[in-house]
This record gives structure tokens, C-alpha cells and sequence, in this order.
């Protein structure tokens, strides 16, 4: 790291807010521009930029920056548009699936497809980080137990195990939804189980 970035960073920890904004001003256009190239809607890559300095700012005092702050900016940005990319879409899954429960009338007026996708999509993401991640590769991105298992290094008994505990957890939190619970068994839905 150049003398430069790590006399910017000191002060930046010590809360010294006009360095932080020499950073933003001069790297926040270029940011943006890359992450649209991503996300493919400037209003996107403005939030996801904008939440990157917000995050920068609030861990200053922890952060570790061990490339030149430009470098930690830009392969901030691209990680941020690839984890925004991968959750739009698990979402845009969950959308596709509600619109054919919705047009099959699975399930009765009570409910909006948007309120049961919501309730899905809170119980998957409140699974612990690993589980979660087996279960969307298997579920949403319909990879086999082979695959996964080539690209995680895991065993597919841990695949077995994992997917069985998601599945037990996303059913446990959909029973503190009776309604869901029951129109799940009206109707033979097959999204999740």
C-alpha cells in the first residue's frame, strides 16, 4: 500500500471526515459507472456505492485495508453487485413461482403472492449462512449433488445433511404461519419440499 493510502486511512480512523470525503468525491463517479455495468440500472449502482461508503465509514475504526484504497473500493463494488445480482435472482425465482401458485389459485385471497414469497424468502435467509447456501444451489439454482459438491468440497452426505436441516427449518418457520401451513397442504404445493 502507497505511503499515501495508509496516511489517508490513519486519518480516516481517527474520524478526520474530510480525507473520507476526498475519497468519495474522487472515486464515487467511476464507482458507480462500474457497478451499472453490473447491475444494469444506474439507481442500483448508486445505492450499492453509496451503502459501500456507509459501511467504510462505520468500520473505519476496524476496517483492514491491506491493497491501495482504490483497489479495496473497486473490488468492494464488484463483490457487492455479485451478492446484489445472486439475491435478485433467488428473488425473481421466488416471483416466478408465485405468479403460477397465484394463477393455479393455490392459495385463497387472504394471502397476496407477494406477502408468501416474503415469508419464504425471510425463512431461507434466516437460515445459518452454509445450510442456506446448499439450499439455494439445489433449489433455485437446480445444480445436482455432484455439482455442489465439486464446488463447495464438500461430501454429498453433508449435501444430505444440510438440505434435510434447511428444509426442517424452513418448515418450522412457515408453522408459526398456520394459514400458510394449511393452504401449503390444501393445495399440494411442491415450491419448497
Amino acid at each position: 500500500m502507497k505511503q499515501h493510502d495508509r496516511y489517508v486511512l490513519a486519518e480516516i480512523r481517527k474520524g478526520n471526515v474530510y480525507p473520507f470525503q476526498n475519497i468519495f468525491q474522487q472515486h464515487y463517479p467511476m464507482l458507480c459507472n462500474f457497478a451499472e455495468r453490473y447491475v444494469l440500472d444506474i439507481n442500483i449502482a448508486e445505492d450499492l456505492v453509496q451503502d459501500l461508503f456507509v459501511k467504510l465509514w462505520e468500520n473505519r475504526e476496524t476496517i483492514i485495508i491491506t491493497t491501495g484504497i482504490k483497489s479495496y473500493l473497486f473490488q468492494s463494488v464488484r463483490n457487492l453487485c455479485l451478492n446484489y445480482l445472486k439475491h435478485d435472482k433467488v428473488h425473481k425465482k421466488f416471483e416466478e413461482h408465485s405468479k403460477h401458485v397465484y394463477s393455479d389459485n393455490f392459495y385463497s385471497d387472504a394471502l397476496e403472492e407477494e406477502e408468501l414469497a416474503f415469508i419464504i424468502h425471510q425463512a431461507i435467509q434466516n437460515l445459518p449462512p452454509k445450510c442456506r447456501e446448499i439450499f439455494e444451489k439445489s433449489r433455485f439454482e437446480e445444480k445436482s449433488h455432484d455439482e455442489i459438491s465439486a464446488e463447495m468440497g464438500i461430501t454429498k452426505k453433508t449435501i444430505n445433511n444440510q438440505l434435510w436441516k434447511a428444509l426442517k427449518l424452513v418448515r418450522d418457520h412457515l408453522a408459526d404461519n398456520e394459514i400458510i401451513m394449511i393452504l401449503f397442504s390444501i393445495a399440494g404445493h411442491n415450491l419448497l419440499f
